[in-house]
């Protein structure tokens, strides 16, 4: 295979290198850290080529994000910028940046680098996934002082700083401004220097990325190695091979590997909620569909009481999985009471078969209707069609007849757009990502403008479709934290009782260690990449595993 040749290749010339070290450097960071990825992406290392969540692995050593993680609890927390304030009529935020922040050549990054990153991010060549909603949330951008910069709103808009962070998006990469207009994009694109831990060095396309770390304190956390090859292997069975032998030290791996992995004395690290399975029914506000028996919330309720979550997170998921809490919210989600809504789950969406069928019996379906049920995989996360398919089957029980369809997500992805004709009076299977901010991810599910409009679209929002866009409206202009987490609390009951959009469970991201060749070290919760976690691994000798 190509990336065996070119890896044999790197790491002899690695033997030569080592030797030429200094004993300061040699003390400091040893080794390669070498990570398998069945995913390299676009493989740019330019912040606008490439989408999320790639970037989250391989363009994340090299640039830092102007805010960044809570690496405890996950969610949003300080990056480059320390702070940052609301003005008191909500149309502005202000970022404080660090100080002691340099590119990978010595200059100091400042605001003038977070203004131009931005509006590159937001310009006509930007292929950024949020470039549109950026241009429409962004009136303007101003640098205050060298370590000051203020953002003018479209509105008031409370959330706005967490788009900013790779917890949620990818926005927020900076970018060297003099840097780049000195050697030009096509220039930049090849020999691309950021302001993380970790240099770039070179990418051989479809095969590998090399970087180097730096060899100054950083605040991101000072790496413990002296380079980190992040190699491309599609073969899931070839990248836990490569774990056991030694030829890698981490590879990502999915739940169905995970026994293959201890048996090989393997760690594996399970990083909790970074995404949620979900079902939900298509396009029931539509007229053909009153009559439909989904239009009737006890049939809907009766469908999740159907479904034995525990048995699919033990038996499909190999208990590497957890209950959920409602829909699109975590742990880590802000503007929540996660202790009311974690007791509510727990009995919500228990195992309720009897009551299940007394649901149906009384909406007039005690025999049971047919039901069109399109299962399908977002990228990253193969085993939700055995999670459809565990569903299907326990709705069978109940005397629902599914009819299960297939399809690849390329195929998949474009049945939402317009009509909906494939997808409407119907269930599918979905997911939710892990985002500190939840509310982000109900509109994208219930907005009559978002792309599943589940509750009603443009021309026709009636009743709970109402009552949702002025819910909505409300809590994102809110800056009362309290009254805006109660506006929260409401909008989530709201979606909870209508049962247009279930949790199954709260999935986690799967990877596979060689304890021999990296030491302990903890994830962030809700972010399966480790681009933010590699300068934080320790080497063996360091810290022992447990």
């Amino acid at each position: 295979m190509k990336h065996h040749r070119s890896s044999i290749v790197y790491l002899l010339s690695l033997l030569i290198v080592a030797f030429a070290w200094t004993p300061l450097s040699a003390a400091d960071q040893k080794g390669t850290l070498i990570v398998a990825l069945e995913s390299l992406g676009g493989q740019s290392m330019d912040p606008i080529q490439e989408g999320r969540p790639t970037n989250a692995h391989i363009q994340a050593p090299v640039f830092d994000s102007l805010l960044g993680y809570d690496y405890e609890k996950g969610g949003v927390g300080p990056g480059v910028a320390e702070r940052w304030v609301l003005s008191d009529d909500g149309l502005s935020w202000t970022f404080h940046l660090r100080k002691d922040v340099k590119w990978h050549n010595g200059d100091p990054l400042t605001a003038h680098d977070v203004k131009f990153s931005l509006e590159r991010t937001m310009s006509k060549d930007s292929l950024s996934s949020r470039r549109a909603q950026l241009r429409r949330n962004v009136v303007k951008i101003e640098v205050v002082d060298d370590y000051t910069v203020r953002i003018f709103t479209n509105g008031v808009q409370v959330h706005f700083p967490s788009g900013l962070s790779r917890s949620v998006f990818q926005e927020g990469q900076l970018m060297p401004k003099k840097y780049i207009e000195k050697v030009g994009e096509k220039e930049f694109r090849k020999k691309p220097i950021g302001s993380g831990p970790w240099k770039f060095v070179r990418s051989v396309p479809g095969d590998l990325i090399e970087y180097e770390a730096v060899d100054y304190p950083h605040w991101r956390g000072t790496p413990k190695y002296k380079k980190l090859l992040i190699l491309l292997v599609p073969e899931e069975s070839t990248r836990v091979s490569m774990v056991r032998t030694g030829e890698a030290a981490i590879a990502s791996i999915s739940p169905e590997a995970i026994q293959e992995a201890k048996a090989g004395n393997l760690k594996v690290m399970s990083v909790p909620a970074t995404m949620q399975a979900i079902f939900q029914f298509w396009g029931l506000y539509q007229p053909q569909f009153k009559d439909s028996p989904l239009a009737d919330v006890r049939v809907r309720e009766a469908l999740s009481l159907a479904i034995n979550r525990q048995e699919i997170i033990d038996h499909v998921m190999y208990g590497q999985a957890s209950w959920p809490m409602p829909f699109a919210s975590f742990g880590y989600s802000v503007d929540m009471d996660a202790e009311r809504w974690a007791k509510w789950s727990r009995h919500a969406l228990r195992y309720d078969p009897i009551r299940a069928k007394q649901l149906l019996t009384e909406a007039g379906y005690a025999d049971g209707f047919e039901l069109n049920f399109a299962n399908t995989a977002l990228p990253g996360t193969p085993y939700m069609t055995q999670i459809g398919i565990a569903v299907a089957d326990f709705w069978t029980k109940i005397g629902v007849k599914v009819k299960l369809t297939n399809y690849e997500w390329g195929a998949f992805r474009t049945l939402n757009r317009g009509e909906q004709k494939k997808l409407a009076g119907g269930a599918s299977m979905f997911r939710t990502a892990g985002r500190p901010v939840a509310m982000s991810r109900y509109n994208v599910a219930f907005g009559t403008k978002s792309p599943h409009r589940l509750y009603g679209n443009a021309d026709i929002c009636t009743g709970i479709c109402q009552t949702y866009k002025k819910m909505y409206a409300k809590q994102v202009t809110q800056q009362n934290p309290v009254k805006r987490a109660a506006m929260t609390d409401a909008i989530m009951g709201l979606v909870a009782d209508s049962w247009v959009a279930v949790p199954i469970l709260e999935g986690m991201g799967y990877w596979a260690i060689n304890p021999e060749k990296v030491g302990a070290f903890k994830p962030i919760p809700g972010r399966h990449e480790f681009g933010d976690v590699f300068e934080r691994i320790p080497r063996p000798e360091q810290k022992a595993w447990q």
